[in-house]
């Protein structure tokens, strides 16, 4: 390619004998210059995803993207011909970003079924291919629940509320008749709105009405075959009991959710939602719920005894709390023991992301086993049942906190009353 600012610089020093000296050393400095001419682009970068979860949903639409290549003029984006039927451009040809829609189908889209080059004037660059194959599944539907898919599994994103084949399985009282400080009517219509059923967990695992601790077969190290066939026993233990799918008063095909559906869920919203387990690595000053420390990461097992307590899991329960945070900033949980600010900013992601996860947990208080509701914990705790359990009389359940923004489980009487959460049955 011809020097032309250097052509231009000579003409205007040839109008003026007065510059001369001036453009000449303008002119040395040029042609010492070193030009970088335009070329053929580069093979693009790595094809992003977003959401980057290799499963998605039929009808689904999301992007491809790669970073921009230098002396790229235009992008051009292929689908593998067999695979046109299930995916196809719907935005972007041309460009470095492009939205699809895949097919309202379960399929699998194969590896390298993407690709992208990059073009200009002076030819082709090599081909870039999307190296993972993608998973299609059609939502399914629960009649009266809302459900989404965390990693692998089907979760009901609302509070049980099934009545039994008497009309009489758990509890529903009228949390606007309580009067919680902080809390006024709206608040209380939402938190009413939310709530679900209270089960004891002998209703809970059973799925009979009043259960009693005589009529509940699940004492600690009880041994049997699961509502899908897998053979467990409740002893605490992975191979034992992590999980098992037990129906109790969930919907037919469904399950009270065990510990394994509870890690995995954690885990796919950490990885899918791109969650921190310490703050300051996502460029926030909080670092809340972490010690500093990798090696005292959670484990399943950890988890199983203590929740979130045990540190650097990401203040995961934040993410889960339904209700668009606090009542301050318009929500409905009391939060008064922690700021959550950074560099005297709102963390909005505690609202906007939980909003967009949309697990909907909500602080809804308990019914105690002397027949009172805990209304006092409305507006700061929620409660969801374990399976687990640490004696003939108590279990475990999953506590969320307005302060901690995280889970912990605690041991009440199995005669006290909380939510359920269900997932979809499945065989492994």
């Amino acid at each position: 390619m011809k020097n032309w600012r250097k052509y231009v610089m000579l003409g205007a020093c040839m109008a003026s004998a007065t510059m001369l000296i001036s453009c000449t050393q303008a002119v040395k400095r040029d042609t010492e210059e070193q030009i970088q001419e335009m070329t053929v682009p580069k093979k693009p970068g790595p094809i992003t995803k977003v959401p980057a979860t290799l499963t998605c949903n039929g009808g689904e639409e999301f992007t491809f993207s790669v970073s921009q290549v230098q002396w790229a003029e235009s992008y051009e984006w292929t689908i593998a011909e067999k695979q046109q039927s299930k995916i196809q451009i719907i935005e972007g040809q041309g460009t470095n970003v492009i939205k699809v829609r895949v097919v309202n189908d379960d399929v699998v889209i194969p590896a390298q079924t993407v690709s992208v080059v990059a073009r200009n004037e002076l030819g082709t660059s090599g081909v870039r291919e999307y190296f993972a194959a993608i998973t299609v599944e059609v939502p399914i539907e629960l009649p009266g629940y809302t459900v989404k898919k965390y990693g692998k599994r089907w979760w009901m994103t609302e509070n049980c509320h099934e009545t039994g084949a008497d009309g009489n399985l758990g509890v529903a009282p009228d949390l606007t008749a309580y009067t919680v400080d902080g809390l006024d009517a709206s608040v209380l219509e939402r938190l009413d709105a939310a709530k679900g059923r209270f089960y004891t967990w002998y209703e809970a695992m059973t799925g009979i009405s009043g259960c009693t601790a005589e009529q509940c077969p699940y004492v600690p190290n009880y041994e049997g075959t699961d509502d899908v066939g897998n053979p467990f026993r409740l002893d605490g233990t992975e191979e034992g009991e992590f999980g098992v799918q037990l129906r109790g008063c969930c919907p037919e095909g469904w399950h009270v959710a065990n510990i394994n559906d509870w890690w995995d869920m954690l885990m796919a919203i950490k990885s899918e939602y791109a969650i921190p387990d310490d703050f300051t690595l996502g460029g926030y000053t909080f670092t809340g719920g972490h010690d500093g420390n990798p090696a005292n990461a959670a484990t399943k097992a950890s988890f199983s005894k203590s929740g979130c307590t045990v540190k650097n899991m990401g203040n995961v329960g934040a993410w889960l709390r339904g209700g668009n945070g606090r009542v301050v900033d318009g929500g409905v949980w009391l939060q008064s023991s922690l700021t959550l600010t950074d560099a005297g900013e709102p963390l909005l992601q505690f609202v906007d992301d939980a909003e967009r996860i949309g697990f909907n947990w909500y602080p809804v208080g308990a019914k105690k086993a002397n027949g009172t509701f805990n209304s006092s914990a409305m507006g700061k705790w929620g409660y969801l049942w374990f399976i687990g359990q640490n004696s003939a009389t108590t279990s475990r359940m999953l506590i969320i906190s307005a302060t901690s923004m995280n889970l912990s489980t605690q041991s009440p009487s199995k005669s006290d009353a909380y939510n359920v959460r269900c997932v979809k049955n499945y065989i492994e």
